[in-house]
């Protein structure tokens, strides 16, 4: 009689094992294959989305206005813009008034981004910084839309915490877009001279030269000495390196009537802060009157007795008088025949730091 023949149990182990085996192979290239098709297709939407963006572009430059102004699209809403197909589900493209394209946008699982000066668009993961729209710079404790939404005015107020302790107020001078120009609304330490004998001496000056022929032809040593000490501790300032120049306006070369340099080029390194500079503000400045807006002189006084703060130092030497330095006065006037440069009395330093709008 002969008995059936069937797979033992060992065999049909075999056989699961075997099965197994190939999933383990074929699955993650099977996935993979479908990961970087859903990339791709999410790739040609962004570029679909681009090329929208720059329709828009073409049309507003049919228009009368013409494009004046960078506008912002907001997804999925992205108000404006005709686009074919699907939208993603959050994220942002910015088409500048120069029909330049930058985005940053996801569909919940993919972001694709491409910046303002590539040409390609890049995917991955990381769709919780997916966003072209940044927060504020947390070192910022003011609440103000231009740091996210805009371009912050010269004179906004802002408080910004310098370190874990101290916490101080600042005037916008400059915004780029991305970094803010500072300055403090107040002097910092004690009155000090433009530049000391000892300094003058240090700098390759000599003792009988100091007040016989000018003092400011080697730049403002003491003053800088003085604030890079004070503001080292500002551990949330970037610090930066520059060259600080001995620089003329073409207005003030009209009012002195020279253009001569008193002094070379300074390079400081790893500094917090920096002295204003006349380059700084001479579109505030009401050449008339010779006044400055209210928010560049603030707390200074009408000194009555030694080391109060009367004026601030700028940077710029007096090509007419060679002890001499341009200031910022008690009730805005700016100086352009200021005090000997020696004078520690009632002159003092103001910083002007940089700092990133948004992080």
């Amino acid at each position: 009689m002969k008995r059936n023949k069937g797979f033992t149990l060992i065999e049909l182990l075999a056989v699961i094992i075997i099965l197994a085996i190939i999933a383990l192979i074929t699955v993650p290239v099977i996935m993979n294959i479908i990961e970087r098709a859903n990339k791709s297709a999410f790739k040609d939407s962004a570029y679909g989305i681009i090329k929208a963006g720059e329709l828009h572009y073409a049309d507003k430059l049919l228009t009368t206005e013409g494009m004046t102004n960078d506008i912002t699209f907001t997804f999925p809403d992205a108000t404006g813009l005709d686009i074919k197909g699907s939208r993603p589900k959050s994220g942002n493209m910015k088409v500048t008034k120069e029909g330049k394209i930058e985005l940053a946008i996801s569909n919940g699982k993919y972001c694709a981004r491409k910046s303002i000066n590539d040409n390609d668009v890049t995917i991955d993961d990381n769709i919780d910084s997916c966003s072209l729209i940044k927060g504020p710079n947390p070192i910022i404790t003011t609440n103000n839309s231009c740091l996210t939404d805009g371009i912050c005015e010269n004179g906004t107020k802002l408080n910004v915490k310098v370190n874990e302790k101290e916490n101080y107020d600042f005037y916008v001078i400059k915004d780029d877009g991305e970094e803010l120009t500072l300055i403090m609304n107040k002097n910092i330490g004690n009155t000090v001279a433009w530049i000391s004998k000892e300094d003058y001496i240090a700098a390759g000056g000599t003792e009988s030269e100091y007040g016989r022929y000018g003092n400011n032809e080697l730049g403002p040593l003491t003053a800088l000495n003085q604030l890079e000490d004070l503001t080292k501790e500002w551990t949330n300032i970037p610090a930066y390196n520059y060259t600080l120049e001995d620089d003329r306006p073409s207005k003030m070369i009209e009012l002195v009537g020279t253009s001569e340099i008193m002094y070379q080029p300074i390079k400081r390194t790893n500094v917090k802060a920096r002295l204003p500079m006349l380059t700084d503000i001479e579109n505030f400045i009401d050449w008339e009157t010779r006044k400055v807006p209210t928010y560049l002189y603030e707390n200074l006084v009408e000194p009555t007795v030694e080391g109060q703060h009367g004026a601030y130092w700028l940077t710029t030497a007096h090509p007419g008088y060679s002890d001499d330095s341009f200031i910022v006065y008690f009730g805005g006037d700016f100086g352009d025949a200021a005090g000997s440069v020696s004078d520690s009395v009632h002159i003092g330093s103001r910083p002007v730091i940089k700092i990133s709008k948004s992080l």
